[in-house]
């Protein structure tokens, strides 16, 4: 069943993604909004996604976002970007349980494939946001469509530079530009530019990060202390492990920072190591190139062991 043959049978649509959502996970949600808007006007469409940056406020339809499910009835209850229940956010699990029918798109090899009623998942793609385009009807994405999507390749990409990046993936941004996408300003805004305080505990990750495993492995991580005197939030720090990944020479960057009692941790690869095996240890999953999970562990142990589980690929 295609998700217009879905959407063409609902008259409520609930739309979920992760916790503490990204670029893809808030291109994703938004995209199909705009996508359901623009063809299917009899449809109520809401979503629901967790806190993310202002910057993304301009793309269509992120000012109708809400961030906690409200307990109604839908017919149709879409899941983005998410490979698991645990990993759902906004309390969308509830709403997943009781809808009449469900759909998760998502592009995480961790993925077991049978979340939902239907489940389009493709871990060869970019993103998520890929994997909804190319189960669209291309003639019916508007340019509001595109420019969530585009988003949302653009972080799963790193701006085009991760290796996920394909000839497919390519060919759907050139679809987004003939489509009138705001290319240039969503890249810019979005992906390049961060707020000061962002800025701030990013040099400070940077100042007390170290190299492990002859400087193959670098890491760093920072505290609730530390967040809360530089004033930011958990979804604010996800672009952290991408600039600590620039340090030349490495091949694995390892991020922690505190997210509700626990540590997240955000880890990325450049061509050996598989992230994603590292971080099942600790429950977790995502790419091969790029995954986190979460620890109880204080950081310089969870790092130590991180370590040791990287040094065994090499």
């Amino acid at each position: 069943m295609t998700i217009d043959e879905m959407l063409e049978s609902a008259r409520s649509v609930a739309i979920f993604g992760h916790v503490r959502p990204d670029g893809d996970c808030v291109g994703s949600t938004v995209g199909l909004y705009n996508y359901i808007k623009d063809n299917y006007p009899q449809v109520e469409a809401t979503v629901f996604v967790e806190g993310f940056p202002e910057t993304y406020l301009l793309l269509n339809g992120t000012d109708k976002v809400l961030p906690e499910y409200d307990g109604r009835e839908v017919d149709l209850a879409f899941l983005m970007d998410t490979p698991s229940f645990e990993r759902c956010g906004a309390k969308g699990a509830e709403c997943l349980a009781k809808a009449k029918f469900t759909c998760n798109v998502d592009h995480h090899i961790s993925n077991p494939c049978n979340l939902c009623s239907v489940n389009i998942v493709e871990p060869e793609a970019s993103s998520a946001s890929e994997v909804l385009y190319y189960h669209l009807d291309k003639n019916k994405v508007s340019k509001n469509a595109a420019n969530c999507m585009y988003l949302g390749i653009v972080h799963d990409t790193g701006a085009f530079k991760f290796s996920c990046t394909s000839k497919r993936t390519m060919n759907a941004v050139g679809d987004f530009i003939d489509k009138g996408c705001d290319f240039a300003r969503i890249v810019n805004d979005t992906y390049y530019t961060r707020s000061y305080k962002q800025t701030l505990i990013t040099g400070f990750a940077l100042e007390k990060s170290k190299l492990a495993l002859d400087g193959k492995v670098v890491y760093s991580y920072v505290t609730q202390a530390d967040m809360d005197r530089y004033g930011v939030h958990p979804f604010e720090m996800g672009t952290v492990v991408d600039t600590l990944r620039e340090v030349g020479g490495t091949e694995v960057t390892i991020f922690l920072y505190p997210v509700n009692g626990k540590y997240k941790i955000s880890m990325r690869s450049n061509y050996v190591v598989d992230v994603n095996a590292v971080v099942s240890v600790f429950g977790g999953g995502g790419h091969v190139r790029a995954a986190g999970g979460d620890t109880d562990l204080d950081p310089e142990t969870a790092i130590k062991k991180l370590v040791e589980l990287v040094q065994q690929q090499f």
